[in-house]
């Protein structure tokens, strides 16, 4: 039997590919004499990407060395290559290519801007959105469809920014939702409101973040700039004002996917919204169900820059619940956290070194009564803002939301909860 460090890394290759899909590979295989491995994602290569930060586009399980090619990833048509690094008792081993594969140009798919609400100042003309990630391969051709006369859209890359200065009031936002037409060799794409911009004043505070989900599926929570982490092993809480103990196991309190939704996972899930104008659309919220388990389960920001921060900023959270069987909020808490970058563990997020900012904002969410939101009624009633505290202010950090379900014998763990925005803001 073979003893030593991995080596002979597999993995089924890809076949075809476009650009902007989800991936996900099959779990490979390595030899390690029988002993537990760790992967860890050492390059992302390719000399025909075009985007700002390849190795971003790619995740890999630490446990499994499965590869995940995020949803709307900015890969350009050409060659990749991935270079992986495997670890065990005996050794690492670094894998140079071990996974190669070709992405396609297709017709326009869609289109997403990450984030997709932005913040400028009225006076802000050097100030753009992101680039687009956009499903299908480029070149592509942008254009504006709607309020060209307030913004420019940079015709090859599908920045936005202000034309000309804005006239706002100090305290006042207004909000434009661009309609955006994409276009590749192969064919194009017309989107309604692909980016919201808002032109804020000078007393307004700044969108620093905005978390992205699309619907989850049996192989994707649907998380575009955040992730999903649970906690396993011994827990303790106060519950209903006594220390509470208990062991939460991957089985049991892990993720679930059944009746086509996650249990114990955030994802995101579908729901009919109705705008001040009486349109009613789907829009996809942020959802965590225990499903009558205990759990705790983290729903985590990317990086946020606060670097140039240094007044104030906030957690601003707009949500609502569903069910009122159990004990409500004495069981079932939905937390804010925050944590330096720097103190953040990418191999096991839950052990970061966060700071609890509010134990449990369930109780300012708005009551689920109704199978069409009113999206106007929801910011009214379901929504609330924890400051950050100063000594995070003029840092990278990143926050979090915790929902923690326990003790069912003081009421049953059956609440809903569902996120329609989480941002940061800061002045």
């Amino acid at each position: 039997m073979y003893v030593g460090a991995p080596k002979d890394l597999r993995y089924i290759g890809i076949g075809e590919y476009f650009c902007g899909e989800p991936f996900t590979t099959d779990q490979p295989s390595v030899f390690s004499g029988g002993e537990e491995v760790r992967f860890s994602l050492i390059d992302v290569k390719s000399d025909d990407y075009k985007g700002e930060n390849l190795i971003e586009n790619f995740r890999i399980h630490s446990g499994t060395g499965i590869i995940t090619i995020r949803d709307f990833n900015d890969l350009t048509v050409g060659r990749y290559t991935v270079d992986v690094e495997v670890k065990n008792s005996m050794g690492s081993t670094t894998f140079t290519d071990v996974l190669d594969f070709t992405a396609d140009q297709s017709i326009p798919q869609d289109i997403i801007y990450m984030p997709n609400i932005y913040s400028f100042y009225g006076d802000d003309l050097e100030v753009a959105t992101s680039r687009p990630n956009v499903k299908g391969g480029g070149p592509y051709e942008f254009t504006l469809s709607n309020f060209s006369d307030v913004f420019a859209i940079d015709a090859e890359i599908g920045k936005v920014k202000l034309q000309q200065a804005y006239p706002i009031g100090e305290d006042d936002i207004e909000v434009f939702a661009l309609d955006i037409n994409v276009e590749n060799a192969l064919g194009s794409l017309s989107k309604r409101t692909a980016v919201i911009i808002e032109v804020i004043g000078k007393n307004v505070g700044r969108l620093f973040y905005n978390a992205i989900s699309f619907l989850g599926s049996p192989t994707s929570y649907g998380l575009q700039n955040a992730i999903n982490t649970n906690t396993y092993g011994v827990v303790e809480k106060e519950i209903d004002g006594e220390m509470y103990s208990t062991e939460l196991e991957e089985g049991n309190n892990g993720p679930n996917y059944t009746g086509g939704l996650w249990r114990r996972a955030w994802s995101g899930v579908a729901f009919d919204f109705e705008n001040e104008e009486g349109f009613v659309s789907e829009k996809i919220v942020k959802a965590y169900w225990s499903w009558n388990q205990e759990s705790r389960a983290d729903l985590v920001s990317d990086v946020i820059d606060l670097t140039t921060v240094n007044e104030e900023a906030y957690v601003d959270v707009t949500g609502f619940w569903r069910y009122t069987g159990g004990a409500q909020n004495v069981n079932q808490h939905l937390g804010v956290m925050v944590c330096k970058a720097s103190d953040y563990n990418e191999e096991a997020p839950e052990q970061s070194n966060w700071t609890l900012i509010e134990n449990d904002i369930s109780e300012h969410l708005m009551m689920y009564s109704t199978a069409i939101i009113n999206e106007k009624q929801l910011k009214a009633e379901g929504n609330h803002q924890v400051a950050i505290p100063s000594e995070f202010l003029g840092e990278e950090i990143r926050v979090a939301l915790r929902a923690d379900f326990f003790n069912p014998g003081v009421g049953a763990l059956a609440r809903r909860f569902y996120i329609y925005q989480l941002q940061v803001r800061a002045k």
